[in-house]
């Protein structure tokens, strides 16, 4: 069989210098010289695949997994800060009818919840009668003049502006979650030796210290704190599991605005 495959693949390489030697080569594509080819040998011919590097064979332009691998996945970069100043884009008429009949149906049913709410705002919408709709649309209208003459009107913020708004996200960002600073009551501030102000990281990680240092670890399961008195005043509780002192902490860290 392989002396047969040779011949066949020495007629095309013959065929084909041919075809290349009379052809338009700014106008002559691998598809036409396929079809050539095809048509000359009464045969098909299969497109050959690029070769990787190391020589294995691969279907060209298809990236292998090893060139995966170094992708990113994920969620990405959060989203960048926004000019406070740009004008908000035109509402649609369903919008501006959501707008009006929101509130109105927060008021009259003040324990529906939010899906509710909207299957009911959906409901009203497609029930609707033409001349209420076109009271809406009128609004819709409306609205794309303003956004006009807002935007028409608007000057952008410049470079440093953006970046000043950059860095206060990043501050206020940095200074949520457990790195937030908390005021603490009296009982805590005693209880600190004089600190009125504290994060939920920087107690949590005292208390622990307080536990060892105190040697208050159930000796027969030292996931366990054994209150001593100090403790006790503090927390209100005799035994609890470590990992849970964070619950008996929050009645004593009150918001810095407070």
């Amino acid at each position: 069989m392989a002396p047969k495959k040779e011949t066949k693949n020495a007629l095309v390489v013959e065929r084909l210098h041919v075809i290349l030697a009379d052809a338009d080569l700014e106008t002559m594509t691998v598809k036409n010289v396929q079809a050539k080819l095809e048509s000359e040998l009464k045969t098909d011919i299969e497109r050959g695949t690029k070769r990787k590097a190391d020589g294995s064979g691969g279907k060209a332009g298809k990236k292998s997994k090893d060139d995966k691998k170094g992708k990113k996945r994920g969620r990405g970069k959060g989203k960048d800060v926004t000019d406070p100043n740009k004008p908000k884009g035109p509402k649609g008429a369903y919008m501006c009818f959501v707008q009006i009949a929101r509130p109105k149906i927060n008021a009259s049913q003040p324990g529906l919840k939010f899906a509710e709410i909207a299957k009911q705002l959906g409901e009203q919408w497609k029930s609707m009668d033409a001349p209420t709709r076109a009271k809406y649309d009128k609004l819709a209208e409306d609205d794309k003049l303003r956004y006009a003459r807002d935007i028409a009107a608007y000057v952008p913020m410049d470079a440093a502006g953006l970046d000043q708004l950059r860095k206060e996200k990043q501050a206020k960002k940095s200074a949520g979650g457990l790195q937030k600073p908390y005021k603490c009551t009296p009982a805590l501030t005693k209880f600190l030796g004089g600190d009125k102000t504290i994060s939920r990281a920087n107690l949590t990680s005292r208390l622990w210290s307080y536990f060892k240092s105190k040697e208050l670890m159930d000796p027969a399961n030292k996931r366990w704190v054994v209150a001593d008195k100090q403790l006790k005043d503090l927390l209100g509780v005799d035994r609890f599991q470590g990992f849970t002192v964070s619950k008996y902490l929050s009645q004593h860290l009150l918001p810095m605005d407070a």
